[in-house]
């Protein structure tokens, strides 16, 4: 037998893509994010949560004597490999697309007001079947990103910024520990 084996469940190791579901976000509108992204990049999805502490300091040495949370934090990044106009809307927090399938069109530039956008990510794991769902209420564009038009396929690269929401989608309230995100695993 291996030294230092650890003791873990197999069932708790994922791997691979997530898909990725946006749309419009609207106060208790009802309506979660049904447009999938497409085809993202090998990277895949990631999400960043943070939590910066203040640390209170007594004593002589000073020691660490409580600590409590003054900021907290989730970006959601991943790199879209796939034209899409109405995901660069969202991605960019501004703009607008008209027109027929055959003919779309997207134009961008004036408006001071960000488009705010409901984030949904799935993922099947695949040793146990079950499905990961991470739920961001409300988020906004954290920047813009680059139209690359090189040899290999063309990548979009979005990042958004999680806002606080009172509520969720379906207009229930969110308690305050829960108005950033919510990650669910269900069998």
């Amino acid at each position: 037998m291996p030294l230092n084996m650890p003791v873990g469940n197999t069932d708790n190791i994922s791997f691979g893509p997530a898909k990725v579901y946006m749309g419009a976000w609207a106060s208790g509108s009802g309506v979660s994010p049904t447009i999938d992204v497409g085809y993202i990049g090998e990277d895949g999805v990631s999400i960043e949560l943070t939590s910066e502490k203040k640390n209170i300091t007594q004593g002589n040495p000073q020691l660490v004597e409580y600590s409590f949370v003054q900021t907290q934090s989730v970006m959601i990044n991943f790199t879209s490999i796939q034209w899409n106009f109405e995901n660069f809307r969202f991605a960019l927090g501004a703009g607008v697309t008209a027109g027929p399938a055959d003919a779309l069109t997207f134009s961008f530039g004036g408006d001071p007001i960000n488009i705010l956008t409901a984030v949904h990510i799935e993922h099947e794991m695949a040793v146990t079947g079950n499905t990961l769902d991470i739920y961001a209420w409300k988020c906004q564009s954290e920047s813009g990103f680059s139209i690359p038009l090189g040899q290999d396929e063309h990548q979009f690269e979005f990042s958004f910024t999680v806002l606080r929401s009172d509520t969720d989608w379906n207009d229930v309230p969110l308690p305050k520990e829960q108005q950033l995100l919510r990650m669910k695993r269900t069998a």
